[in-house]
């Protein structure tokens, strides 16, 4: 009962809402004069109701085929009586009075039987007519012993179904009489029907239980009265139980329809019910009370799993008349539906063609699918043509591999749209059987995003030499042609917040390059640049593509930065990032051989490798196998860097980091290189971003050491006093051997007059003496030992000679300095 209340409640507010009501507004409801009770009267008299409220009124009453007639107030005293004989409706008006502004009085004159029902008077400015609340209703009988049961139309079927659903709980049998106070009875024609829950009512008619008819196979029933001893009957009602859901309604053909004058139009409305459901179709169309040429044909059937109504208009010749909305209304006892489609006629074929987005169309490379579409409002459907730079679309290649295909509403669609696809349009509709034809061009633009070239290829693997001057180029395509621009910004990570952080992290291990969240960049100008910039030089590519071509000059490579080039067009934006890193590692990656690549056997050799921390990591030095360079046959074969080690012997050393240079330095050293050592040595390190391995290899070609030996021995010399000697110690082995001279068996060093030349391979003496004479010795000694060659010098001539020698020496030297300042005095005179 709460629920029920509740419902009523809800209900009520809602068509109060619909209705227009406004909460607050002071509103009650009108009102009738002598309202007690139920009216009766008798055929033919007058039933006179007056009604009184707070606003405009109106009135209805059950023959709805009767109609009423407004009076004025001086055909009110004319009319009001009526015509005898004749059954007529008036509504007057009457007299207000306080609180009540508005009056209506009914009048029905010569009633009859099936006048016999409620009169209702409600607020005639409220869309909702709710007794008690916008209307108040009186039920009358008129009372005609010749027809004791309430028969309005004309009926020429005497059996009348009465339609159950399955969520009814009650059977009606609406055989309504016109004498209130009638004994009638129900019977049934196939048997008696329990009688506990029956309950008449002279306004409704018989009510029992559902169950009452659950259990017989078919109910037909008729309400029996006996008046002044002759028995009357109702109409025969059959009682039928049904369905009432609606699964689906369709409406062929979906689409609106079009015709030319003079032409058949069919639409079918088919609605998918519940099996035995009772359902009504209905048309609305704008010709439906005039046209002459129209036909509806029902039709039902019973299918597997529901029963299919259909029912089929036909118009066979329309006119433009009939264009409009064609509505098809199915309803069942439950539920209704509606559908609508649109019919327009034609009176001619025409054609009708404009732009829909201008004569110039824009689109970005790229996208999937691109339609150029019209404007087209054409009857019948014309034909179509499409060319693009005056050939017809039919024969072009994109048309023959599918790429473009034509629409039936005209459109030209484009896939996988690129740059070729610009040019000129034009479409051309015909009606060759009208002599009709329309044209339209459409110039199609291609915008490009930009595109940088340079991404394509690979990053530099090696870094740039500190000191040396670099050009960094970006080139760029698009339409329109892009515009180029530097930037730059301190090397290390990009700042991100930590939502970013893992994805930054995620992307380095894939290899991509998040230089979106990179921040901080500069542009490049001569007082923020770390790097001395020489110029920056953008320049147009001549070679039938929108290329251009912009390069950065770094005069001296210094400070390791990120650089970024730009292209921007209205269409789109391509970065490129370039790790500037500077090194002072040739290549990034290097070997050197200390003291060489050529030692002496016993000598120390050590190993150094470098690699650049930023390009490279995990350094190892190997000696490789002598038998790895040949394969089975004896020929020298090619190794690859990835599976050196296999082939080769790891060599223990410890990798060191130079902080100043930003590099790591694996070091391995012999401090006694000894002749098996000889051989190839690789050091291998691992690219940090493609992690791929690189070699560096040095063939280590040990000497042997081999003892002093004399190409020539020193022999024995005379020499004359004042002339010079000069002796040769000519000597090999390995290592070089060291020389000493000795001068009976004393060590000679060089001094005034003696000279050691060569690294002691020759001795020289100037102006020989008396004492010059004696036992020269030369001394060779190396790691394999020492060897000695002697040679006697002997010394002949007085040393009188020798100072007479000295004297002519004097003299010349004298004679010459006179003659010397004789000039001078000579040259000074005759300047003077």
């Amino acid at each position: 009962m709460k629920t029920d209340f509740t419902l009523f409640c809800r209900t009520w507010i809602g068509i109060a809402y619909a209705s227009g009501l406004v909460i607050g507004l002071s509103m009650t409801p009108p009102t009738l004069e002598s309202s007690e009770g139920d009216r009766v009267i008798s055929i033919n008299e007058t039933l006179s109701i007056t009604c009184r409220g707070q606003r405009t009124l109106a009135w209805s009453w059950p023959e709805k085929m009767l109609v009423g007639q407004e009076l004025t107030d001086r055909q009110d005293e004319l009319q009001s009586t009526g015509t005898p004989g004749q059954r007529t409706v008036f509504i007057s008006e009457c007299p207000g009075q306080k609180g009540q502004q508005y009056c209506k009085r009914l009048f029905l004159h010569g009633a009859q039987g099936k006048d016999t029902g409620y009169y209702r008077c409600y607020y005639k400015d409220i869309n909702a007519i709710i007794d008690g609340i916008t209307a108040v209703s009186i039920y009358a009988f008129v009372r005609d012993p010749l027809q004791p049961f309430l028969m309005r139309g004309e009926s020429s079927d005497n059996l009348e179904t009465i339609f159950i659903t399955r969520f009814a709980t009650h059977v009606i049998v609406p055989c309504l009489v016109t004498i209130p106070d009638l004994n009638v009875t129900l019977h049934s024609y196939s048997g008696p029907l329990e009688t506990s829950g029956m309950k008449w009512d002279n306004k409704q008619g018989w009510s029992f239980p559902r169950y009452v008819i659950d259990s017989a196979p078919m109910v037909i029933v008729a309400c029996l009265v006996t008046l002044e001893g002759k028995q009357y009957s109702s109409d025969n009602y059959f009682i039928h139980t049904t369905g009432s859901k609606i699964y689906e309604v369709k409406l062929f053909p979906e689409e609106p329809v079009e015709l030319m004058v003079g032409e058949s139009l069919t639409l079918n409305c088919t609605a998918m019910v519940e099996f035995n459901a009772g359902v009504d179709i209905q048309w609305s169309y704008p010709g439906k009370q005039m046209n002459s040429w129209v036909e509806t044909k029902p039709q039902r059937e019973a299918l597997s799993h529901a029963t299919e109504a259909v029912q089929v208009l036909t118009i066979h010749r329309v006119n433009v008349t009939d264009t409009g909305p064609y509505i098809c209304n199915v309803s069942s006892m439950e539920a209704t539906e509606i559908l609508q489609t649109q019919v327009i006629v034609h009176e001619r074929p025409f054609i009708n063609l404009d732009y829909r987005d201008g004569p110039v169309v824009e689109v970005t490379a790229g996208q999937p699918s691109f339609k150029l579409q019209l404007n087209v409002s054409a009857f019948p459907t014309p034909e179509t043509q499409w060319f693009k730079d005056g050939v017809l679309m039919n024969q072009r290649p994109e048309f023959k591999k599918k790429r473009i295909r034509m629409h039936s509403n005209h459109a030209l669609e484009i896939k996988d749209v690129c740059q070729e696809d610009a040019g000129l349009y034009m479409v051309v509709l015909k009606n060759n059987a009208a002599l009709l034809e329309r044209r339209l061009n459409i110039t199609l633009v291609v915008n490009v995003p930009p595109e940088i070239y340079e991404k394509k290829a690979a990053a530099p693997s090696s870094p740039y030499r500190s000191g040396s001057s670099q050009t960094l180029k970006c080139t760029a395509s698009g339409f329109p042609v892009p515009n180029i621009s530097w930037k730059w910004r301190a090397w290390g990570p990009c700042v991100v917040n930590s939502t970013e952080k893992r994805l930054v992290q995620r992307d380095r291990k894939s290899g991509s390059d998040r230089i979106a969240d990179c921040q901080n960049w500069q542009d490049i100008n001569s007082e923020n640049a770390v790097n001395e910039i020489e110029s920056v030089e953008t320049s147009e590519v001549m070679d039938n593509q929108e290329k251009i071509v912009s390069r950065l000059q770094i005069r001296n490579a210094s400070v390791s930065v990120i650089y970024k080039c730009s292209a921007e067009n209205k269409v789109g934006k391509d970065e490129f990032p370039i790790y500037f890193y500077v090194t002072t590692i040739p290549e990034g990656f290097s070997v050197a051989v200390h003291p060489s690549e050529n030692p002496l056997e016993q000598e120390k050799v050590s190993l150094s490798c470098s690699a650049d921390n930023y390009t490279y990591d995990q350094l190892h030095w190997y000696r490789l196998n002598p038998q790895a360079l040949q394969d089975q046959q004896g020929k020298s074969q090619g190794l690859d860097c990835s599976t050196v080690h296999h082939y080769a012997e790891a060599l223990q050393a410890e990798p060191s980091f130079q902080q100043h240079s930003n590099s790591w330095v694996l070091d391995f050293t012999m401090e006694a290189i000894r002749l098996q050592d000889e051989g190839h040595y690789v050091c291998k390190a691992q690219g940090r971003r493609s992690e791929e391995k690189q070699c560096l290899f040095r063939y280590i070609s040990v000497k042997a050491l081999e003892a002093p030996r004399y190409k020539r021995s020193l022999t024995n010399q005379t020499v004359n006093i004042t002339e010079s000697l000069r002796m040769e110690c000519d000597v090999e082995g390995r290592p070089l051997p060291r020389l000493s001279w000795f001068k009976d068996n004393q060590p000679l060093h060089q001094m005034s007059g003696i000279q050691l030349q060569d690294s002691n391979r020759t001795l020289s003496i100037q102006r020989v003496t008396e004492e010059d004479a004696g036992l020269y010795t030369c001394t060779a000694c190396n790691q394999r030992g020492c060897i000695h060659s002697s040679a006697a010098v002997k010394v002949i001539g007085s040393s009188d000679k020798a100072n007479v020698e000295i004297v002519i020496l004097i003299g010349t030297g004298v004679i010459a300095v006179f003659f010397w300042a004789l000039l001078i005095l000579i040259f000074c005179n005759v300047k003077r």
